[in-house]
């Protein structure tokens, strides 16, 4: 244990999961979802059921909370905005600035690559390069990066917003060309980007690349691999027999 006491919102999906059970003997994980867990929480772990989208349970659940990593939301490119609403902008509202009165170190966001996907397939993201979402999906993503620049410019809260890629299994995924290799990101490098944007010091603000190693990548990883010191291991088009050409 290094002492961190780490609150994991949609601490039962699948990314929430796989980073729980890497970094239980790591960090005091407080997880937190609105479903049970269908996996074993022990002491000094402990689980709350809880709705992000009401402010005061929000508040509540942050006592004694060093770093928020917040995977929870709608993760679906097609969700419309009744759906994005209240999970994806209003209870990332009401975290951030739960986190933020709170005096919490660190809030890590799981973005999305569909903040950038209506840029050309065949165009590599680079750092600084504007947002440009293809779906409502990704606007509710570009509007998280904007509380993540907002609460660590004016309120002291350390920010890193993960722009997460295609996360999948090897043994079970929907990854189906190339694009999708270029923009896969492995469990155990989801695993390392998180741990170290929970730990990295002396970072006020980052929007990171979350892929792994692959031979082409959707989105380029010098910045991320620069100030988090980030090294992926797994490169998609090795480990996934997928034509790069159909």
């Amino acid at each position: 244990m290094n002492g961190l006491n780490v609150l994991l919102t949609g601490a039962c999906g699948r990314i929430g999961k796989t980073f729980f059970e890497a970094s239980k003997d790591r960090y005091t994980f407080v997880l937190a979802d609105r479903i049970e867990p269908d996996f074993a929480v022990e002491a000094p772990h402990r689980f709350v059921r809880l709705d992000l989208a009401d402010p005061a349970a929000v508040g509540a659940a942050l006592e004694g909370i060093d770093v928020i990593v917040h995977l929870a939301g709608i993760p679906h490119a097609t969700a419309t905005f009744d759906e994005l609403l209240p999970n994806n902008i209003l209870a990332t509202t009401y975290l951030f600035e739960a986190a933020a009165n709170a005096g919490c170190k660190r809030l890590v966001f799981a973005s999305s690559a569909q903040t950038i996907e209506g840029y050309p397939v065949d165009r590599q993201i680079t750092p600084g390069m504007q947002v440009m979402p293809a779906n409502l999906y990704g606007v509710s993503k570009c509007y998280g990066e904007a509380l993540c620049a907002f609460y660590a410019a004016k309120r002291g809260l350390s920010t890193i917003a993960i722009r997460i890629g295609a996360f999948e299994f090897p043994e079970r995924h929907e990854l189906t060309n190339a694009r999708d290799l270029s923009a896969w990101l492995s469990p155990r490098d989801a695993v390392q980007l998180l741990q170290k944007a929970v730990e990295v010091e002396g970072v006020q603000h980052l929007i990171a690349h979350g892929i792994s190693n692959n031979r082409f990548k959707r989105l380029d990883l010098s910045e991320t691999t620069r100030v988090l010191g980030y090294q992926p291991m797994d490169d998609a088009f090795q480990t996934f027999d997928i034509p790069i050409a159909p």
